[in-house]
């Protein structure tokens, strides 16, 4: 996954003197706090007196490194973003290893299923959709979150080329609209989090295996 976007965080020397990493830490508290006020109350609950409070850290400091509140709120939306994406299609690039990948992979595949279904999958999602809210209405957190799922996206159409040539995906399939299909289908379920009846996981992961099973060769 690309860290280009890395300049909405505070820099990180590969060889940093201990005042220089103590201040870095005190900053990566001030996006964790941040994060936490994120998840629990939204944007609205962001105050910069409340962070100083739970962090010990000053207003100038974070000020300093953020620019104002929007930039700490930016910051903070982009480590939540960031930490996200990735996990399925790291799985799917795993059940491709081995000489002979086909042997086990619907077994691992449905492994994959039952990890997209679990619920405890729910935060991850809202934390997404969170993020791209934000984005929709901040220009200058868009460019940074596009960026972010364009990698995402060239990620998974790399895995799914690889399955091609393992004979498991079938080739007639145009990879970026496959692409764009399992991420959707993926980040869809965040529907789930906003309904009062959910469906058991394992049928949810019987329902998605069956979906995916249809991209693979027939006969």
């Amino acid at each position: 996954m690309s860290a280009d976007n890395d300049h909405l965080l505070p820099d990180r020397g590969p060889r940093q003197r201990a005042p220089q990493r103590r201040a870095l830490d005190k900053i990566d508290a001030v996006v964790e706090a941040t994060m936490a006020v994120l998840e629990r109350e939204g944007e609205q609950g962001v105050r910069i007196a409340e962070i100083c409070d739970v962090t010990g850290v000053s207003y100038g400091t974070i000020y300093h490194h953020f620019g104002d509140r929007n930039g700490l709120i930016r910051a903070a939306q982009f480590a939540r973003l960031r930490d996200q994406p990735g996990q399925d299609i790291d799985a799917f690039a795993d059940a491709l290893t081995g000489d002979d990948p086909g042997a086990e992979f619907v077994t691992r595949l449905y492994e994959i299923c039952r990890a997209i279904a679990d619920p405890s999958r729910g935060p991850v999602r809202l934390v997404r959709t969170s993020a791209l809210a934000t984005a929709v209405h901040d220009p200058e957190f868009l460019p940074t979150v596009t960026e972010l799922e364009t990698q995402v996206m060239t990620d998974l159409v790399a895995t799914i080329d690889k399955a091609k040539a393992a004979g498991i995906a079938d080739a007639s399939l145009d990879s970026l609209a496959l692409a764009s299909y399992i991420a959707a289908m993926s980040y869809g379920l965040v529907l789930v989090e906003v309904n009062e009846h959910r469906p058991d996981p394992d049928a949810l992961a019987d329902v998605i295996l069956r979906g995916l099973a249809a991209f693979m060769p027939q006969g």
